[in-house]
């Protein structure tokens, strides 16, 4: 009896030390995210065909992931406003403890798009208390690095910009956002005034195609991103009583304008065809950077995810707002479209492609769910392209989902939640297709786990989401543009938030119903009493529209459209019957 109470004893006591370690582990990771700071959650749901469902999920448990990477203070290893890129602290690889500055400022920009301010504020202060670099961020928040991670600063800046909208557009917490980014700007400026290239800017960085170099690429995402958040900041530095500021970043923005057509290819000087935007000019010789130099391998980098910078648009301007190089843009989605329709992969399933199948010389897959899925997905719904962006969200459904996994090979917790990289033979096997295995196959995929909850690479699918649900708000206008895949059937939207242009918050709710077996679509809407007026855009619709009720309608590719402008009331219900 002594021996069986003492192996009782030894039990419970080793039951009690597991229990801690279980404690101390829930402790080290958010699970949920506190009352103190609960903010409406915008739902969105899809119903159709299957991959309708899948999505449904993937937004929902992917917009939780990403709040649950959120420090409100609670934590002692982690300060107020830690913003995790992993959303956990096993598996490899992961990087719970860093915050790499590509991945928390596009974080910030989707917390601001879906109403969370507070969040937005609370993070967006973090990254002007712990500027890396005395000037500007280095690629990770905490670390300081000789290389310029230029999308990272980018991304961080229209971030703060976006919190600020979030937040009312305040004149305090404007001045307090415009003094904190002033050296940033500056030392952007600075960098122009000695640029050899009519102001292009270096960038050491994945979206470069030169991460691991010790030399910079003039490259066309980071640039052309400058021109983009430089707007944003003109305006608010001039709304918040910093004229000099905004001043600054208006003659910054002209600068980059001027200097963004150094980067359309001439059909010569690049590998990429003529009118389209190529990669980048190399700083050591000034030839086009074409082909990349990255960790001992390298891939051709004119025809891949990163040559469709105009993407950033929608995180603030009109997409069609940029005039000058509307053609540019149209030539390179042209151009990496016909690149994605090489690829089996994309045919079948819409798996995206960030390198074009070319692959990346055996270092790992060359697929990313945020960089090449995000990426053109969103290209593809900005296009109104609506047999590839039907493919592309198929894909979205199809990699956010692991329910059909038969074998798990990687830490996984949720199969509903995005990860950095996946394995296109896996998926076709019922093995984990997060996780790669190093195989004497046509691609050379090097072991290569995804991490599950990367910030960024959930964060641009959230995006893609909202662009999806295609509400924007000019003015006090309300504009409605959903774009639903020919086989989803409804689409609702919950507490949807819309800033207008004084910085008011207003929550919508709307449905769109498709009925296309008798002919009609339906949108539902409430709460948009307080916009001057609502216009919709109804569809997709067949491209052969023979329409005997007179609609205002719109061809755009392989899809006709109906618009209904200048609704008015709170509450309404529009019908387009064809």
């Amino acid at each position: 009896k002594r021996q069986d109470m003492k192996r009782i004893i030894c039990t419970l006591m080793g039951f009690a030390a597991l229990t801690a370690g279980f404690d101390a582990a829930a402790a080290g990771r958010k699970t949920s995210v506190p009352e103190q700071n609960e903010q409406p959650t915008p739902r969105l749901r899809f119903t159709g065909d299957p991959f309708a469902q899948q999505a449904t999920a993937v937004f929902a448990e992917t917009l939780h992931d990403m709040r649950s990477k959120i420090e409100y203070g609670s934590n002692e290893r982690f300060p107020a406003g830690f913003f995790h890129t992993s959303t956990e602290s096993e598996g490899v690889p992961q990087y719970y403890n860093d915050m790499w500055t590509r991945d928390c400022g596009r974080g910030v920009i989707e917390l601001s798009r879906l109403g969370f301010a507070d969040d937005a504020r609370l993070i967006s202060r973090y990254f002007l208390a712990h500027i890396t670099d005395g000037d500007h961020w280095g690629r990770e928040l905490h670390h300081s690095a000789p290389h310029v991670e230029l999308d990272g600063n980018v991304l961080i800046l229209s971030g703060i910009c976006s919190a600020w909208r979030a937040n009312g557009m305040e004149r305090g917490l404007g001045r307090e956002f415009c003094d904190g980014i002033a050296p940033v700007v500056a030392w952007i400026d600075s960098l122009t005034r000695v640029s050899p290239y009519g102001g292009l800017l270096p960038s050491t960085s994945e979206l470069s195609g030169n991460p691991s170099t010790d030399y910079p690429v003039y490259s066309i995402f980071g640039n052309y991103g400058i021109y983009t958040v430089m707007a944003q900041i003109a305006d608010m530095a001039a709304a918040s009583g910093r004229p000099e500021l905004a001043a600054q970043a208006a003659r910054l923005r002209t600068t980059m304008e001027q200097a963004l057509g150094r980067l359309v290819s001439d059909g010569h000087y690049s590998y990429a065809p003529k009118g389209c935007w190529f990669n980048g000019i190399d700083s050591r010789n000034g030839r086009a950077y074409d082909i990349s130099d990255w960790d001992g391998t390298s891939w051709p980098t004119w025809h891949w995810t990163r040559q469709l910078p105009y993407i950033l648009h929608y995180d603030y301007l009109s997409p069609n707002a940029d005039g000058k190089f509307a053609e540019v843009h149209a030539a390179s989605y042209r151009l990496l479209r016909h690149w994605m329709a090489k690829g089996e992969y994309f045919r079948k399933y819409g798996f995206v492609s960030n390198t074009g199948w070319t692959g990346m010389g055996g270092r790992h897959d060359e697929t990313m769910c945020g960089y090449g899925q995000g990426f053109f997905t969103q290209a593809a719904l900005i296009a109104d392209d609506v047999n590839v962006y039907t493919k592309c969200l198929e894909g979205i459904a199809r990699l956010g989902y692991d329910g059909g996994v038969i074998e798990q090979m990687s830490y996984e917790k949720n199969p509903f939640v995005m990860h950095e990289c996946f394995n296109y033979d896996n998926y076709e096997k019922g093995l984990d297709h997060t996780f790669g295995v190093h195989s004497e196959g046509r691609r050379e995929i090097m072991e290569n786990p995804g991490d599950e909850g990367n910030l960024v690479q959930e964060a641009e699918i959230l995006k893609a989401f909202s662009i999806v649900a295609g509400v924007r708000c000019e003015g006090r206008r309300l504009t409605l543009m959903p774009r639903l895949p020919w086989l989803w059937d409804t689409m609702e939207c919950v507490d949807w938030p819309v800033t207008d242009a004084d910085g008011r918050t207003h929550r919508i709710r709307f449905t769109v119903r498709h009925e296309r077996w008798l002919r009609r679509c339906t949108v539902e809407l409430e709460g948009i009493g307080r916009f001057e007026g609502t216009d919709i855009r109804f569809g997709p619709f067949p491209r052969l529209l023979n329409n005997p009720k007179g609609y205002e309608s719109e061809l755009i590719g392989n899809a006709s459209w109906i618009w209904v402008r200048g609704i008015k009331g709170d509450k309404r219900t529009i019908t387009v019957e064809l």
